[in-house]
């Protein structure tokens, strides 16, 4: 329980590739806008996934929505800053924001649902995951294979960004971002041995799909 206990605050380091996508609005306005578990937690097809009860949903709204709020001036800030500063405090706010949800829904999911989170918040992190301490570990990731992911983690969320601030629809851009990471992951992919991508899949478990639906302005 221990172990599973320590990887599952492994959540908690920031989604750089995931937060733009995971900060749309989902239905209820619990943890919304700076991506990270808030968003998973309270989006609904990553419930139904984690077979997540009515009882446990309100407890999980009210949870997040809790964090969140203790942190709703610091969010507010982060609308002042501009280029490379917000990018990285947002990330850090993410990463603070989501290690406190962490730790306020964990008696409320069961510990299998926290290890299928874990496996859904990896398989969002893109190749940025890969960068995070206890991934480095499992996988034994050398120092050359770092550096390669890097720089494809690096060139992928320049094109996101570059997709975010272009033209065209939403819908248009989501499935361009969409587009990028999908070939970014199989850029990762390449880089790794036979026995890490075995060992990756373990971790990430089935492939999973994030339905996001947004606010009906007229309820």
């Amino acid at each position: 329980m221990r172990t599973f206990l320590r990887l599952t605050f492994a959540l908690a380091l920031t989604v750089a590739l995931a937060a733009p996508a995971l900060a749309q609005r989902q239905p209820g306005g619990a943890g919304q806008g700076q991506g990270g578990i808030g968003q998973l937690l309270t989006n609904e097809s990553v419930q139904k996934e984690l077979k997540v009860e009515k009882e446990q949903a309100d407890k999980l709204k009210d949870a997040v929505t809790k964090v969140t709020d203790a942190h709703k001036d610091e969010m507010a800030k982060l609308r002042d800053l501009q280029g490379e500063e917000r990018r990285t405090k947002t990330q850090e706010m993410t990463k603070m924001v989501s290690a406190e949800t962490l730790k306020a829904v964990g008696d409320i999911l069961k510990p299998e649902q926290l290890k299928r989170l874990k496996q859904i918040e990896l398989q969002q992190a893109g190749a940025q995951a890969y960068s995070r301490p206890d991934v480095v570990k499992t996988l034994g990731i050398k120092d050359e294979q770092k550096d390669k992911i890097k720089g494809i983690a690096d060139d992928t969320q320049k094109q996101v960004a570059d997709v975010r601030g272009g033209t065209g629809t939403a819908a248009e851009k989501g499935e361009m971002q969409t587009k990028i990471r999908k070939e970014a992951a199989e850029k990762v992919t390449a880089v790794l041995t036979d026995d890490q991508k075995k060992m990756w899949k373990e971790m990430t478990g089935e492939p999973f799909t994030i339905v996001r639906t947004r606010p009906n302005p007229n309820p």
